[in-house]
């Protein structure tokens, strides 16, 4: 099975690039591969609008806590 186990947001020349990690885990507990690293760029609608969503969160959380 696959585990995620950190993913980020970043902002490029591209657009909204999603990277994240993972681990793949045997059925038995054994960790067969670990910090997997992909990313991909949001370019559907629905993925742009969640991540203006967190972002929008994330900014009011982080002012509320100067």
């Amino acid at each position: 099975m696959l585990k995620l186990t950190g993913v980020a947001i970043i902002t490029t020349a591209e657009g909204k690039r999603l990277t994240y990690s993972y681990s793949d885990v045997g059925d038995d507990g054994t960790i067969k591969a670990s910090n997997i690293k992909r990313s991909f760029i949001a370019v559907d609608e629905e993925l742009k609008s969640i991540i203006e969503q967190l972002e929008s969160k994330v900014s009011n959380h982080m002012n509320i806590n100067e």
